[in-house]
């Protein structure tokens, strides 16, 4: 059941937080459970089946998903929707969830953590970067998923992020990426090349996002 991004329709609202700098909401209707930030919808839940995945960009990434990973890490909570999805695919795996928002790790744990998922997946609030220079663990596989209001965040450009993430990978890394410019793409390709191994690029049908594939080396 995908989640049609022009169509929805609220039927609840769950959550209204506003600011000065940003407008952000939990809604419903008798299918779906979705959060949105300034207007763009960031994660939607299936509410009969929270495993799923339903939008576009989040099915070309389980396309990309090795056979098992025992050890995850997601930079970029959201709603966790990959982070539902995983836990579900693989009984045995455990997840570290990394956003540096306090209140969107709040309105995950009130509005779409499932039942036990606590058992096997730790939220912790830092900053993606940090979080990766102090932690000690190693991960079969790393997800990014990180944006602020301009895009894709300047960290994302960075060598020493993934001098940071090659550290920290035994396996693979996947990135979902909303590419500004070519310029931005290239340079993100040309640092995980750099760093963790050669890269596969795919795009999304209908949306802006491009999904970046490595395997460290």
């Amino acid at each position: 059941m995908d989640f049609n991004l022009q169509t929805y329709q609220a039927e609840q609202l769950l959550h209204l937080g506003v600011s000065p700098s940003r407008r952000i909401c939990v809604q419903q209707n008798s299918d779906h459970r979705w959060l949105e930030i300034d207007g763009v919808v960031q994660s939607a839940m299936v509410r009969a089946a929270p495993q799923r995945l339903c939008l576009p960009h989040q099915q070309a990434i389980a396309d990309l998903l090795p056979t098992k990973a025992e050890r995850i890490l997601e930079l970029g909570l959201g709603g966790g929707d990959i982070g539902r999805h995983l836990l579900a695919r693989w009984p045995e795996a455990q997840l570290d969830s990394v956003d540096l928002d306090a209140e969107v790790i709040s309105l995950y744990r009130d509005f779409f953590m499932t039942t036990g998922s606590a058992e096997r997946q730790c939220l912790h609030q830092a900053d993606a970067l940090a979080f990766l220079l102090e932690q000690g663990a190693d991960y079969d596989l790393v997800l990014v998923d990180l944006f602020s209001q301009d895009g894709n965040p300047p960290l994302l450009f960075t060598p020493h992020f993934y001098q940071a993430l090659a550290s920290r990978l035994r396996g693979e890394l996947i990135i979902n990426l909303l590419p500004r410019t070519g310029r931005e793409l290239d340079q993100v390709l040309l640092l995980v090349e750099r760093w963790i191994g050669q890269t596969a690029l795919r795009g999304v049908p209908g949306c802006i996002n491009q999904i970046v594939h490595a395997r460290k080396a």
